[in-house]
């Protein structure tokens, strides 16, 4: 897009206004930044009503104390309800047979029979009965040399083998899935520090300051990217529990708005999370202003004195406005007095 083609005056967030040649000098200083990494420039198109729209990733850093609670399953995959079918002698553990489908703890009834699927991968190996004189001779499936199975030791096969449920969960997802069908999969939910859905981490609370990145427009609003957020990494909390805070390197820590665009908010504070990061918080979390944000980072020591002055002060203070009344209250006492004294008029 050719910058001489913007408007001269740039709307830049809630009321505030960017010349063209100063919003062309923060863009510049923002893909400056981020050079070797060009995937995070931000672009900007302008529409047919002539507003400018910017565009580029987001980082926003984990801050949350609450747990969260990521979903059980992606909507896209869940499958529509079939009448049960008779079992598959491939898969005796699932009436869905070698359906390809992303696996749920809810999928089995009973978690202690699934390691009957042992025995159907077992049925499906090569066997020869009667090897031929020469070099030994291997199983397709597994190269180990071949065994004989007799009718009496057939029964044996029927006992329950040990098998852990992650280990189940894993090889029951990987059958029968092409290379890009489990690509398509993998990119289609993130995980939050490595946590996906299961059992044991459906709620927990990610670690404080780990980063994610959104990708959002100059358009979309606080809820509205918080919102996007959530939906990435597939999360069953209500968005109206969070809010977003920007945090700087001098400790003054302020929310932002419901009207606000938190691209804006990145794009004139600059690309260094060292200087200001944006944080997931909790919708009650405190605010810290400049002023006291100014004193956070001093030693204990320093922080005694200054406190020590303050107090200093503010008696002196107490002490003038108490000397101020004091001497207003007797004038008017004096005043009132004269007044209300008896005159006395004297006749020659």
């Amino acid at each position: 897009m050719n910058p001489a083609s913007l408007l001269p005056v740039i709307h830049a967030g809630d009321g505030r206004t960017l010349s063209r040649a100063e919003f062309l000098s923060l863009l510049n200083t923002y893909n400056c930044f981020l050079k070797d990494q060009t995937q995070l420039h931000i672009t900007y198109s302008q529409g047919d009503d002539g507003e400018l729209t910017v565009e580029g990733f987001l980082n926003i850093s984990w801050g949350v104390r609450r747990p969260i609670r990521l979903k059980i399953q992606d909507e896209k995959q869940i499958l529509p309800f079939e009448p049960p079918t008779s079992a598959d002698p491939t898969s005796p553990i699932s009436p869905l047979g070698s359906k390809s489908t992303m696996s749920r703890w809810g999928e089995y009834s009973e978690l202690n029979q699934i390691d009957e699927m042992a025995e159907a991968e077992a049925a499906q190996e090569t066997v020869v009965n009667d090897p031929l004189p020469g070099p030994p001779v291997y199983e397709t499936a597994t190269l180990r040399p071949t065994r004989l199975r007799s009718l009496d030791l057939e029964p044996q096969s029927n006992l329950v083998r040990c098998m852990s449920d992650a280990s189940l969960v894993k090889r029951r997802k990987g059958r029968g899935k092409s290379a890009a069908e489990r690509e398509k999969e993998k990119q289609h939910r993130f995980s939050i520090n490595g946590h996906f859905y299961n059992y044991k981490t459906s709620i927990f609370t990610p670690s404080f300051g780990t980063s994610t990145r959104v990708r959002i427009s100059s358009r979309m609003t606080t809820d509205q990217v918080i919102e996007q957020l959530l939906n990435k990494f597939k999360i069953e909390n209500d968005p109206q529990e969070f809010a977003l805070y920007c945090v700087h390197q001098s400790g003054e820590k302020r929310k932002l708005s419901h009207r606000d665009h938190p691209l804006w908010e990145r794009i004139l504070q600059g690309p260094s999370d060292s200087i200001m990061k944006i944080f997931l918080m909790d919708m009650h979390e405190e605010e810290v202003s400049n002023d006291v944000a100014q004193y956070l980072n001093l030693e204990l020591p320093i922080l005694d004195q200054v406190l020590l002055k303050l107090r200093e002060e503010e008696n002196r203070e107490i002490q003038r406005v108490i000397n101020k009344y004091q001497h207003q209250h007797r004038l008017l006492s004096h005043m009132l007095g004269f007044k209300m004294s008896p005159h006395i008029e004297t006749s020659v």
